[in-house]
């Protein structure tokens, strides 16, 4: 009896652990990927640059 029970536990395991490779997550897109990299790069070269301009300003005098 006991037998019967742990196999039927490793086989509710095994299905389990199949159900779950089913699901494969979003890999996302490259177009997608391209936009939220530009949305977050541009202010951040107008930032260094205005740093830049900020520092050479003050180096300059």
């Amino acid at each position: 009896m006991r037998q019967k029970n742990n196999d039927e536990i490793l086989i509710k395991r095994s299905i389990v652990v199949s159900d779950q490779n089913y699901y494969l997550p979003e890999t996302g897109n490259f177009g997608k990927g391209l936009f939220f990299g530009m949305l977050i790069s541009t202010p951040l070269w107008i930032s260094f640059f205005g740093w830049l301009r900020i520092f050479l300003t003050f180096v300059g005098k």
